[in-house]
Parts: structure tokens; C-alpha cells; sequence
């Protein structure tokens, strides 16, 4: 598993992972957002103090999905490579978050095919969190990620047309990486 670094660019609630320290684990029938149609993002204020515990910002009432781009990448299109993380922490956007892929989400945005890394930071209580398989236990199905990308990018539906396995996100990464670096020079 390749560690990626993604520079965020915007921070929304969500309610993956909500109830996780719970005896239940994690509530069945959870979904994106403090409420359905909501595209309430993070301010500043809403930023826990560490010293709050693991419950400040997730657990009970889910862990914060952030969208971003992954440093010193170029995609098909020339691009970064875009990524959704699932953080401990809401970040600001420029703010940059240590993280690994877990899967890759293949979308239709109504126009264009558009591939996003599903992440997780690298962090408790994320490190059981390897594959897609993984983020069924804490209700991230590739649907609620969609959900929260559209919540993130209000104005746009994306319709999920398959979600690839953490090999095939660690694959999509390294030939981005490897493109960034012919481009500029860098590569042997």
C-alpha cells in the first residue's frame, strides 16, 4: 500500500463510520451529511481541539470526507490525480493530509468518465482500513462516496459506474507519478 500526500481543497461532514467505538459498530442506514440535500462544509469554528478525543469530529456522528488532489501527479487529462479522504479531522483547504488509497471510484458526471482514490488518512481509527471491502463494515459504499462528492461539488450528479480495488488506485497513482515526473524532468 502506496502512502499518498493529498492537499485538500474542501472538508464536508459525513456520517461514515458514525457509531464506530459504539458495541454495534457502525449504525446501519448511515448516509452522507448531517441531512439529506445538505452542502454544509467546515469553517474554521467548526475545527475540533485535539484534546477532545477521537469522538470531536467522527465516531458517534461520522468521520469528516475531504476532496483534494494528490501532490506531483498527472492524470490521462494532465490533471492531479483527485481523491475523497476519510479524516480524523476536518481540514482547511491548502492544508495537506498523509493518507493511502483504498479503492478507486469510477463516476459519470453526465459529460465525462471521471475516476476519484477513495483514501483514508493516515490515522486512528483508520489502519484496518485497507480495500474496498473495508469500508462496508463502516457503510462507505461507492454510492455514499458519490453522495458526498456530489455534496462537495454542488451542481454536479455523478452516477457510479464501478469501484476498483486498491490495487487498481495504487496502479492509477504510480503511472500518474511516473507521467508527473517524465514531464518535468525528474525521471532517470
Amino acid at each position: 500500500m502506496s502512502r499518498i500526500t493529498v492537499e485538500v481543497e474542501s472538508t464536508i461532514g459525513s456520517s461514515i463510520g458514525s457509531s464506530i467505538g459504539s458495541p454495534g459498530g457502525p449504525s446501519a442506514g448511515s448516509s452522507v451529511g448531517p441531512s439529506s440535500g445538505s452542502s454544509a462544509r467546515f469553517s474554521p469554528a467548526d475545527v475540533p481541539d485535539a484534546s477532545d478525543g477521537p469522538e470531536a469530529s467522527g465516531g458517534a456522528d461520522g468521520w469528516p470526507v475531504g476532496e483534494g488532489r494528490v501532490e506531483d501527479t498527472l492524470d490521462s487529462d494532465g490533471r492531479s490525480v483527485r481523491t475523497l479522504v476519510l479524516m480524523r479531522e476536518p481540514a482547511r483547504p491548502g492544508d495537506e493530509v498523509a493518507a493511502w488509497p483504498v479503492a478507486l471510484l469510477h463516476l459519470n458526471d453526465g459529460r465525462h468518465d471521471v475516476d476519484e482514490v477513495l483514501c483514508v488518512a493516515e490515522a486512528e481509527p483508520f489502519v484496518d482500513l485497507v480495500d474496498a471491502t473495508d469500508l462496508r463494515r463502516w457503510h462507505a459504499e461507492p454510492d455514499v462516496w458519490a453522495t458526498a462528492l456530489g455534496r462537495l461539488a454542488p451542481g454536479t450528479a455523478y452516477r457510479v459506474t464501478g469501484c476498483g480495488s486498491r490495487r487498481e488506485a495504487d496502479q492509477l497513482v504510480s503511472d500518474a507519478r511516473h507521467a508527473y515526473l517524465r514531464l518535468t524532468g525528474c525521471l532517470e
